[in-house]
C-alpha cells in the first residue's frame, strides 16, 4: 500500500495537497508529511501535518490536560532565549514554504489577494501571523520532527515521545483490506 492511501487510513480523510511523506514513525509508518502550501487556489500555510494517529492522540490529550499553550505563550514573553529560537523556527518554516512554491502559485496568490501572498511568505509555524503566542502543539511538533528546530516542538516531543510498541497503522490497514474482500 502507497503513503497517501496510509496517510488517508491514519487522517480518516482524503489528502488533496500531498507532496511527500517527511518523517517515518519508528514502525516504518507515515508520521509527518510536506503537503502542497497552495493547491487549487487554496491556501494550507501549514506544510508539515501530523499524520501519525498516535501522535495526534496524545497532543490532543496534552493540549486538553494541561495548559501547555498559555505556559508556552507566558514564556515567549518572560524568556528572550526562549523568543529568539521561536523567531527563528518562524522564519525558517516561511522559507520552507517558500521553498515549496512556484513562481506560478506565487503570482496567483498575488492575484487573489496581497494578504493571501504576504501569508504565504510571512507567516510562521502553522500559518501564525501574530508571533506573540502559540498557534496549535500538532503543527509545532510536526515541524520538529521534520527540522529539529521548533523549541516548542521539542518540548511537546519531550512530554510525549514515541511509543514502545504500536498497532494502529497497521490495525488500520488490515481493517480496510479486509472490509475490501
Amino acid at each position: 500500500m502507497n503513503d497517501l492511501k496510509i496517510i488517508e487510513l491514519q487522517l480518516d480523510r482524503k489528502i488533496k495537497n500531498f507532496l511527500e511523506t517527511a518523517v517515518y514513525c519508528p514502525f516504518g509508518y507515515p508520521a509527518v508529511i510536506t503537503v502542497n502550501p497552495f493547491a487549487k487556489n487554496i491556501a494550507a500555510p501549514t506544510i508539515y501535518w501530523l499524520s501519525c494517529p498516535y501522535l495526534n492522540y496524545e497532543v490532543d490529550r496534552l493540549e486538553a490536560e494541561s495548559d501547555l499553550i498559555s505556559e508556552l505563550g507566558e514564556r515567549l514573553k518572560s524568556d528572550q532565549d526562549f523568543r529568539d529560537l521561536m523567531e527563528a523556527a518562524h522564519q525558517s518554516y516561511a522559507a520552507s514554504r517558500k521553498d515549496l512554491l512556484s513562481a506560478e502559485q506565487l503570482q496567483k496568490a498575488k492575484n487573489i489577494s496581497q494578504d493571501l501572498y504576504k501569508t504565504l511568505l510571512e507567516s510562521g509555524v502553522g500559518g501564525i501571523r501574530d508571533k506573540e503566542g502559540i498557534k496549535c502543539l500538532h503543527t509545532h511538533l510536526a515541524d520538529f520532527l521534520v527540522r529539529q528546530a521548533n523549541p516548542v516542538g521539542k518540548i511537546v516531543f519531550n512530554r510525549i515521545d514515541w511509543p514502545e510498541s504500536c498497532k494502529i497503522c497497521e490495525e488500520r490497514i488490515d481493517q480496510f483490506e479486509s472490509s475490501r474482500n
